[in-house]
């Protein structure tokens, strides 16, 4: 027996239509579509063909599927024009590795959960200093290393082996579980605006659905999480230079545009000079890729606990756990930070993990 749910997730996992993946395997669409709607099964041939074609084992078929984001409020921190099958995409991807993480934690005892959901209505600037002061960031404390300081307070944080293009991150609620997942970057400030902005939905918005005026909110909490006003009050220069927030993004890690709208948020910059920043930085080719770059953070926690159940080379008990290849596990695991791979020693390699039965015992 194949569950209609997988083919789906395959299917879309690997940007194919129904018409697409039917013609490869020599079937009509009509009987994939039965098939995906769990009406009709599918021959042993035309199983083994879908599962080299999307690189899921036929294991991966035959198991029901623990976790389903239908139905479930998603928030995509995305640039414009991200398509319906790229947002699919990213949903598919997320549902098999969020499965693999929340099996693998049922079988542990991870960090309690410190960051709960807000009331509606709640100010993003107070939901973002009741997350600092969890998170344990004093005043002037920058927010370096976010995916893994969440990892630390309870979150599942899961890296996709995606590209980012016009994707960043998503987040949703999984029962009690916060899901942030983040996709494949080389720029670093914007995951760590993404990270925070995921954050503020997850905080603020756990039961609603996408709005422009969501979207904002989640931006104000991500400036007041990154970039405290107290503390940019104090370190932003009178008459600050694009050399000046260079110097100001090495040290809290968010862009030079964002750091530009802040300085004119406070006061140190007027209508002006903002505009002039921005042309300068259009000017050096800097306004979708800025030249001073910093490094993404890979999340620790899913590889802690691949490397916790099954080992320091976790790919292959991995793979027989989730029922995917050897490949598609090392992949996912690529993504996630093995202990020698944290950016600092303030991000402690320790997840606080051990296992249920020890519990028990």
């Amino acid at each position: 027996m194949i569950y209609g749910t997988r083919l789906t997730q395959a299917r879309e996992f690997c940007l194919l239509t129904q018409k697409a993946l039917a013609d490869d395997v020599g079937i009509s669409q009509g009987t994939l579509s039965n098939a995906e709607r769990d009406k009709s099964e599918l021959p042993m041939h035309v199983l083994t063909q879908l599962a080299t074609i999307t690189g899921f084992p036929i294991d991966f078929f035959q198991q029901g599927p623990q976790v389903t984001f239908e139905g479930l409020p998603t928030h995509f921190r995305a640039r414009a024009g991200m398509s319906m099958k790229e947002a699919g995409q990213a949903k598919r991807g997320g549902e098999i590795v969020a499965e693999a993480a929340l099996a693998m934690l049922s079988q542990l005892e991870g960090p309690p959960l410190r960051l709960q959901p807000h009331p509606i209505g709640t100010a993003p600037q107070a939901a973002a200093a009741a997350a600092r002061e969890a998170l344990g960031l004093g005043p002037r404390d920058p927010a370096l290393g976010l995916p893994v300081l969440l990892e630390h307070v309870g979150f599942q944080v899961i890296a996709l082996p995606l590209p980012n293009t016009r994707r960043d991150a998503f987040s949703l609620w999984i029962n009690d579980h916060p899901i942030l997942a983040l996709l494949d970057t080389d720029a670093g400030d914007r995951q760590l605006w993404s990270t925070a902005h995921e954050l503020g939905h997850t905080l603020l918005h756990r039961d609603a659905g996408a709005s422009n005026t969501l979207e904002q909110e989640a931006d104000e909490f991500a400036m007041h999480l990154l970039m405290p006003l107290e503390a940019m009050n104090k370190e932003m220069p009178t008459h600050p230079t694009i050399q000046d927030f260079a110097l100001l993004k090495r040290r809290w890690g968010v862009s030079i545009a964002a750091l530009i709208r802040t300085a004119h948020r406070i006061g140190r910059i007027d209508d002006h000079r903002y505009t002039s920043l921005f042309k300068q930085m259009a000017a050096r080719g800097e306004r979708l890729r800025e030249r001073a770059a910093i490094a993404p953070t890979k999340p620790r926690g899913f590889r802690a606990m691949a490397e916790t159940l099954h080992g320091p080379h976790p790919a292959q008990g991995l793979a027989r756990a989730a029922n995917w290849t050897p490949a598609f596990a090392e992949d996912v695991l690529s993504r996630h930070a093995t202990g020698a791979e944290l950016p600092s020693r303030r991000i402690t390699n320790v997840i606080s993990l051990s296992s249920r039965r020890a519990r028990r015992a």
